[in-house]
This record gives C-alpha cells, sequence and structure tokens, in this order.
C-alpha cells in the first residue's frame, strides 16, 4: 500500500472510532460509569477550548487555530510525500495524529465544542476529561517522536 494511502486509511480510522464513541458517550453517558473505581470512569463532558480547556469559551477562536494547523499539517505531509523520502515507520503516528485533529475539528465545528469523556484521576484531583480524538493525537506525537529519534540520519547509516 502507498504511503499517502497508508496515512489516509489510518485517518480514517480515527474519525470513525472516535465519532462512534461519541456519539456513543453522548446517548449512554447520563451519570458517570466507574471502570476502574473512581480511578477511570466514563463521564460526559464538553469542551469549548482546546487541549485541557485551554481557550474555553474562546468562540471562534479554536476552530480557527485547530483549522489552521490542520492545513499547515496537510501542506507539510503533502510535500514530504512528493519528496519521496518518507520514512514508513511513521505512517502510522501521522495517520493518527491528523485523524485526531480532524475529528476534534469536526465535532467542534458541528456544534462549536468538543464531546469528552474518558476521565482519570485520584478523587478530586482529576485529569481534564479528554476522547479518543485527544489520545489519538497525544499517542501518534509520543510514537513520532520515538520512531524519529530512532532513525539514524542517512550520513550517519553510509558512515557505518
Amino acid at each position: 500500500m502507498k504511503t499517502g494511502l497508508r496515512i489516509f486509511a489510518t485517518v480514517i480510522v480515527a474519525l470513525l472510532l472516535d465519532g462512534l464513541t461519541k456519539a456513543w458517550a453522548e446517548q449512554a453517558l447520563t451519570t458517570p460509569i466507574p471502570i476502574l473505581g473512581q480511578t477511570f470512569r466514563l463521564t460526559l463532558g464538553y469542551n469549548t477550548g482546546v487541549a485541557f480547556g485551554l481557550f474555553a469559551n474562546g468562540g471562534a477562536f479554536p476552530l480557527i487555530v485547530t483549522g489552521v494547523i490542520i492545513v499547515g499539517l496537510v501542506i507539510w505531509l503533502v510535500r514530504e510525500l512528493r519528496r519521496g523520502e518518507f520514512p514508513a515507520a511513521t505512517h502510522l503516528p501521522i495517520g493518527m495524529i491528523l485523524g485526531g485533529a480532524v475529528a476534534n475539528f469536526a465535532d467542534r465545528l458541528s456544534n462549536g465544542r468538543v464531546t469528552d469523556f474518558l476521565d482519570f484521576g485520584l478523587g478530586s484531583a482529576r485529569w481534564p476529561t479528554f476522547n479518543l480524538a485527544d489520545s489519538f493525537i497525544i499517542v501518534g506525537a509520543a510514537i513520532l517522536l520515538w520512531t524519529m529519534m530512532s532513525i539514524k540520519p542517512l550520513d550517519q547509516e553510509q558512515q557505518a
């Protein structure tokens, strides 16, 4: 499968999984559901801001910022794909990052907020509630960072 197709497939999977879980959460979560006691529970919430509630109630600003970031990422991706020097190990994490970003953008575009439902914490010390799209972005970025740190530059490979 070609590089662009692999990335596109990952984006589609991320969009579908995030969209389905958000729709389920909005229908099913009337009260928090404990999964691992109070450490991990499913709790319906909404975020009008960006990561961790930053710029909450910021109107169109979060939508514009995320839209610009997505467009920038797509432009960079297309340029890199055209150059043909795209490491195969980066297909999955880049697709995860882009898929998560587009999923949250689509959710925010439809009603001005993002649906969150994954709730971690201890007692009153809770991490901000998040969703699968957020997870795809964070995990994708971590995998991408680890992958890029693991790949030897071409000049090092030639010297070895």
